[in-house]
């Protein structure tokens, strides 16, 4: 969850005491929040996300996750692209000898094609791509590579026939390396231009025998941050002090919306959809821009949706929206993966605070420092460095139950019952009571970072690590009843025999 993605798998069993028993990915909580385009909807009620070193597909109406798995050896995803008719999506992800592509067919969940930065550039050592785009017609795909060791290749754009695995040519977009590319897209109407953009970057290329820039010139040189094409053949760019660009589909500068956000409020997600354009920033706000009737202003904002009132560092990761408009789906800064009704908003008094509704349901952020699993219901504990202890239910596929505390705890242990749990802070160990809505301290032990705490099997006793040595307690009494010393370095894991 958070970064990584609590894995709940589902072990195949073996009537043979013969090969190895398999492991096959039944559910992952959480999400990945530092990938680019991280949201996409491949339906109304599907959607698609990163979670850990995996990509999701969640069926919402089934309550069932589909997997598409990279291949072994891959250090994590850094960008997602779905084509315009929903059926590929590209999975660019980071590898040591090499950036990978690999596209998946939506329909079938099968591997289509793998595209290597080693197969376009000989000895490219960029082990990542930034960003990785569709064009309209779905035969083509451009990857931009980020920065490598040698600085060879760095930045370099590939544009490739995807079906084929075949690089049909490839340019370096920026020398600097204090000059990063964000983002490569096609002209939704004309495969063959490109536009990139970026730190002081802002091209548009022709694919003709190679590339072939074309003459654009913004007003200043300044950071671009994000851009997209919207549904009147223009396109919007979204600059780092605030200003909303306009170009034509040439790249010929039109305009500065007057409508613009302005300074700090830079967009760094910006979705087109059929009346306008929704951008989202670190500001934790969603701005949606319309078209004017104004022939002057072109676009005016018609709302601004905060996301959180109470936390003002969320920011907007990523946005998308459902095929029929009515849902916007956004991935925060703190790994959460929400959705919003867009519709019947006019009615709502503008005083009521929006809405946001988790689509899976609520994830941790950050580091998962603890777990474990109740034995006798279908309930796993999890604890993190988001100061939050919480329950989940592996067969319902919720978090049944999330509790903040003051600090982040160490260790957490489920009793077999699924009444009580136990929790290692930095102070001491609480017993607690799981209640329907909370969880009750009724006794405390002064044991200091317990980085490790076990239930026996039968639930009648607790072990608990002390620096090099063990603590035992009977559960319902608390009162000592051993103390292990044996070890002369820090205790890692412990476990009970079955028969404890």
């Amino acid at each position: 969850a958070g970064g990584g993605g609590a894995t709940a798998a589902a072990a195949v069993p073996d009537s043979t005491a013969g090969p190895a028993i398999t492991l096959s990915h039944r559910h992952a909580f959480g999400l990945k929040p530092d990938v680019k385009n991280n949201v996409h909807y491949a339906e109304e009620t599907q959607i698609i996300y990163p979670a850990g070193t995996n990509t999701v597909l969640w069926l919402a109406d089934q309550k069932q996750q589909k997997f598409f798995q990279g291949p072994e050896g891959a250090e994590g995803i850094t960008c997602l692209a779905v084509n315009s008719t929903k059926r590929y999506l590209a999975v660019a992800e980071k590898c040591a000898d090499g950036a990978i592509v690999t596209v998946f067919d939506l329909v079938t969940t099968k591997k289509r094609k793998t595209l290597s930065a080693t197969v376009a550039l000989a000895d490219c050592d960029c082990p990542e791509f930034v960003c990785v785009a569709f064009s309209s017609d779905n035969k083509f795909l451009l990857t931009q590579t980020g920065t490598g060791p040698s600085g060879k290749y760095d930045w370099t754009l590939i544009y490739w026939m995807w079906d084929k695995a075949r690089p049909l040519n490839s340019i370096q977009i920026s020398t600097s390396p204090t000059s990063p590319v964000r983002e490569c897209s096609f002209n939704p109407t004309d495969s063959s231009m490109v536009c990139c953009i970026g730190d002081g970057i802002f091209k548009f290329l022709q694919m003709k025998e190679g590339f072939k820039a074309m003459p654009t010139q913004p007003p200043k040189s300044q950071s671009f941050l994000t851009h997209t094409w919207l549904s009147d053949d223009k396109m919007l760019v979204c600059c780092e002090n605030g200003d909303l660009m306009l170009f034509d589909n040439s790249g010929e500068f039109v305009t500065v919306l007057s409508s613009s956000p302005g300074e700090p409020r830079s967009s760094t997600n910006i979705l087109a959809f059929s009346k306008g354009f929704i951008t989202g920033g670190d500001d934790g706000n969603i701005r949606v821009f319309e078209k004017s009737e104004d022939s002057k202003e072109f676009y005016r904002r018609t709302r601004t949706i905060p996301l959180d009132s109470s936390a003002a560092s969320v920011g907007v990761r990523g946005l998308a929206l459902s095929p029929s408009e009515e849902v916007l789906a956004v991935t925060t800064s703190t790994a959460q993966l929400l959705q919003y009704s867009l519709l019947g908003q006019d009615l709502l008094k503008a005083e009521e605070s929006p809405h946001f509704e988790p689509i899976v349901t609520s994830f941790h952020t950050g580091a998962i420092t603890g777990m474990d699993v109740c034995t006798r219901k279908s309930l796993v504990v999890t604890c993190g460095i988001d100061k939050t202890v919480r329950v989940w239910n592996y067969i319902e596929k919720t978090c049944e139950l999330c509790k903040v505390f003051n600090e982040e705890a160490c260790s957490v242990a489920f009793h077999p019952s699924g009444f009580h749990l136990i929790i290692g802070f930095s102070d001491k160990l609480r017993l607690m009571n799981l209640l329907m809505e909370d969880m009750r301290t009724y006794k405390e032990i002064p044991i200091k970072a317990c980085r490790e705490v076990r239930f026996s099997n039968g639930g009648q006793f607790f072990a608990a690590v002390h620096a090099t040595f063990i603590q035992v307690y009977k559960t319902y009494t608390c009162e000592p009843i051993e103390t292990l010393r044996g070890h002369n370095q820090k205790i890692r894991s412990i476990a009970w025999t079955a028969d404890d």
